[in-house]
């Protein structure tokens, strides 16, 4: 019975270690993937809020809009 429970117990564990053995390179490409999405996602939240402190610093150093002057004729 011992040899048995033993038996199964190796077959499941090797069963895994193939199987995570055989999907190595798709979990490594999928770890990659994901990666890639979230530090884009950071670069693109980071340049928008680059953006948006660019913008407002132009607004608060814009000159005054100067009113136009009537024509003379």
């Amino acid at each position: 019975m011992l040899q048995a429970i033993a038996v199964w117990a190796g077959a499941a564990v090797a069963l895994g270690v193939l199987l995570i053995m055989a999907l190595g390179p798709v979990i490594v490409e999928a770890d990659a993937w994901l990666f890639e999405r979230r530090h884009s996602r950071r670069r693109q939240r980071r340049a928008a809020r680059r953006a948006a402190r660019r913008a407002a610093r132009a607004a608060l150093s814009a000159p005054e809009p100067v009113a136009a002057k009537p024509a003379t004729v």
